[in-house]
């Protein structure tokens, strides 16, 4: 005897988990999403910075090369730097407005839960 467990269940289940739960980890998974994008692309720059640092090192030659090389270096960190105050800065703000989004959802929940449990 084989049971079909996929063809039979109610006709109308109810939900496994409450409306503002759905909602939580819907608006987590995007904000997830947004930020791993963000890093992943901020993680191509900082390796293509890497690469070309290599690739300068490679063409050193003689000590006017070098020279060069080494001044630019200050260039370069100055780059990173700023980059990676940026990069800060706009996670930061990302993980801001998803705080803030989770606050509105909270309170919007609380708002329609509360009345119904006086």
């Amino acid at each position: 005897m084989v049971v079909n467990l996929f063809n039979k269940g109610p006709e109308k289940a109810p939900p496994v988990l409450p409306e503002p739960v759905l909602k939580a980890n819907k608006l987590f998974i995007e904000n997830v999403e947004k930020m791993l994008i963000f890093q992943m692309n901020s993680m191509k720059t900082y390796f293509d910075i890497g690469i070309n640092q290599l690739r300068a090192a490679a063409e050193i030659t003689d000590l006017e090369s070098l020279q060069d090389f080494c001044k630019r270096q200050a260039e370069i960190a100055q780059t990173v730097q700023s980059k990676l105050l940026n990069d800060a800065r706009v996670m930061a703000n990302m993980a801001a407005r998803f705080k803030t989004e989770m606050d509105n959802l909270t309170q919007a929940t609380l708002e329609e839960t509360l009345p119904k449990a006086a």
